[in-house]
């Protein structure tokens, strides 16, 4: 029994260090409850640590991958923001509002794989201690406020496609380019701006050093979902009187209006529905999850296991970056000036200048036969003898040769 006890003591010793002088009593014998206690302490801890491998483990194969979408929707809306240089112009407001909404999903996107690695991959896959409490104040200012800009620019899309389905024929004196380029400025700058002011107001942004109390509680949580929320209602109307009006037309009550300039800007309402549906889709779960889950919420996270709401961080990370990658989709498919000018950005960081094919420096291609195009030619080939010019007039080849334009690409 002496034995027993002692090599039950020297174990425990090597297995809990200091806390073994507390099983001790005075006459040497281990007391029997904090033995179970300590026993139930070392088995939680043992849980805690397999727990923590295991997310870890987790973080380093699920991070990585959706790093590589989140790079790779920054760079296929970039590009989508770079062909619109090649685009006729000038642009209408409603290509100028989704071209700045495609910044916005790369903005979202790469803010989104920024926070990814600061604030998972670093600290939970490496073990790195990352930032201060400042420099994630800030970041989650620029998250958030990513997300209410995108928002702002669906309901800018909506009044704009409002006013040209309502007031077409007060569209050009409401709707001009000026408004439109400063309504622009200010869906990016205001979301950003008034995080951040938000944050200081609460007593975030400190001098004695920054705080993120007020962040895992339902008054922040709230103000965040009525930013989310209010303008999805605004959309809502908007989008319901369109549709009264269009079946209006449709049954024609409203023989008066341009046929032709109704069903083009229809289908640019159902391109911004489209877009609209995949932010709801997207955006929706995570926005529920961060209203209802918080410290004086309906959900204490502590309710929760570890491993659900791991699982639901991941989904709802990976149908934000699914979003970003459906959108340029969107674009693509149903608006032929971006199609036309993503190809002609393609052809162009393939061609190199000189070589067989590429477009020759210096030529005009503002000729009265290519009308309507500028900053390079932005065509397709349909035969050997003619051209289909933005998706509607074909010009023979031959005409394009004897006025000096430019050929087609073909690399």
């Amino acid at each position: 029994m002496a034995v027993t006890n002692a090599l039950t003591n020297e174990s425990m010793a090597s297995e809990f260090g200091p806390l073994h002088e507390l099983l001790e009593t005075s006459n040497g014998t281990v007391n029997e409850t904090v033995l179970r206690h300590l026993l139930a302490l070392h088995i939680r801890d043992q849980l805690r640590r397999g727990e923590l491998e295991h997310r870890r483990n987790i973080y380093l194969i699920t991070v990585p991958i959706m790093l590589v979408f989140c790079v790779i929707g920054t760079v296929i809306n970039l590009s989508i923001c770079v062909s619109a240089r090649l685009i006729r112009r000038p642009l209408s407001p409603t290509m100028c509002f989704s071209v700045s909404l495609a910044g916005a999903d790369a903005y979202a996107a790469s803010i989104l794989g920024l926070g990814l690695v600061v604030n998972s991959l670093l600290p939970v896959g490496f073990g790195v201690e990352t930032l201060s409490r400042c420099p994630t104040l800030v970041l989650e200012a620029l998250r958030l406020g990513g997300v209410i800009s995108t928002a702002a620019h669906l309901l800018a899309l909506a009044l704009n496609h409002y006013v040209g389905i309502l007031r077409p024929l007060h569209y050009a004196r409401l709707i001009t380019r000026g408004r439109v380029l400063t309504s622009i400025g200010f869906l990016w700058l205001v979301p950003i701006l008034f995080f951040l002011v938000y944050f200081a107001a609460a007593g975030g942004f400190r001098a004695d050093g920054c705080s993120l109390d007020f962040l895992p509680f339902s008054t922040f949580r709230r103000v965040v979902a009525s930013l989310f929320f209010v303008p999805l209602i605004c959309m809502f109307f908007a989008y319901t009187h369109i549709f009264i009006m269009v079946r209006q037309h449709q049954r024609g009550s409203l023989r008066n209006q341009n046929s032709s300039q109704l069903k083009s800007s229809v289908k640019a309402v159902v391109t911004t529905l489209l877009i609209l549906g995949t932010y709801i889709l997207c955006w929706m779960p995570a926005v529920v999850t961060f209203i209802l889950i918080c410290y004086d919420c309906s959900m204490h996270p502590r309710q929760l296991h570890w491993r659900t709401h791991l699982e639901m961080a991941i989904t709802t990370n990976t149908l934000v970056v699914l979003k970003c990658l459906v959108d340029p989709v969107i674009y693509a498919a149903r608006m032929p000036e971006i199609k036309l000018a993503l190809r002609r950005l393609r052809q162009l960081l393939l061609c190199r200048p000189g070589t067989p094919g590429s477009l020759q420096p210096g030529r005009n291609t503002r000729t009265t036969l290519l009308a309507g195009t500028q900053r390079g030619l932005r065509t397709t080939t349909t035969a050997a003898t003619s051209l289909r010019q933005n998706g509607h007039t074909e010009i023979p080849l031959r005409v394009l040769r004897s006025a000096g334009a430019p050929q087609p690409v073909q690399c």
